[in-house]
């Protein structure tokens, strides 16, 4: 009867791990994230000063590793890797490397030879 026990318990287990209910790694960084600060050219504003609007930055992560990404205004689906102090994204054949630390994460793209990075808070909703 024990072993019976220990078998059903292992199955469940494995199972458990199969359909995602084990420890969930990405939950730390799963929901909405909007920028609230922007480094260009060395100088770091507030996002909202900016008055970018129009072209709206977001970045949003599922607990299934797939993301939704708002660069510029363009929308883009793709899935990424939480690696503890990075996110790994890959979309539409490029990729993605944002730093992570103390909840907040951090995007530099390179545009017209200048290093410009945004720094993203998650939204709680």
């Amino acid at each position: 009867m024990v072993k019976k026990l220990i078998g059903l318990l292992l199955c469940a287990a494995m199972l458990c791990g199969l359909a995602g209910c084990s420890d969930d790694n990405n939950q730390e960084i799963v929901g909405k994230w909007v920028p609230t600060t922007v480094t260009i050219g060395g100088s770091s504003v507030a996002y909202s000063e900016i008055k970018k609007e129009d072209k709206e930055f977001s970045l949003t992560f599922e607990r299934s590793g797939k993301c939704i990404l708002v660069l510029g205004g363009i929308r883009n689906e793709g899935e990424y890797v939480f690696n503890e102090t990075s996110v790994d994204v890959t979309y539409g054949g490029q990729a993605l490397k944002l730093d992570y630390s103390g909840g907040l994460m951090t995007l530099t793209l390179n545009y017209n030879n200048e290093s410009n990075s945004f720094l993203f808070s998650k939204v709680n909703e």
